[in-house]
């Protein structure tokens, strides 16, 4: 047993050892490296800051409810000159039957 040990040691300790590297490439691919982390940080850092000055949802819903009440009143505002309209109209005509 000791004769087979001392014989194939080092093909155990060969396939050992490429077990071993292989466990250790697959687990360095799998986690990310220092150096990309810190790059990584700092750019969703600086994506943080320019979000910070985009308006919310809250700001957008305000926003759409003051220009509903502006175009309400504008609409209001078109009926009301359409009425002045007509009557200068109305006025106009009867002016201009008044000269003739």
């Amino acid at each position: 047993m000791l004769d087979d040990l001392w014989k194939w040691g080092w093909a155990i300790v060969l396939v050992f050892n490429l077990l071993l590297a292989w466990i250790v490439w697959t687990l360095r691919a799998g986690f990310v490296p220092r150096s990309e982390f810190q790059r990584l940080d700092t750019r969703v850092a600086l994506i943080e800051q320019e979000v910070k000055h985009l308006p919310t949802q809250t700001d957008m819903a305000a926003v759409r409810d003051v220009l509903a009440q502006v175009k309400g009143q504008g609409d209001a505002q078109q009926q009301v000159v359409n009425g002045i309209a007509a009557s200068v109209r109305r006025i106009e005509d009867y002016m201009m039957r008044a000269n003739a």
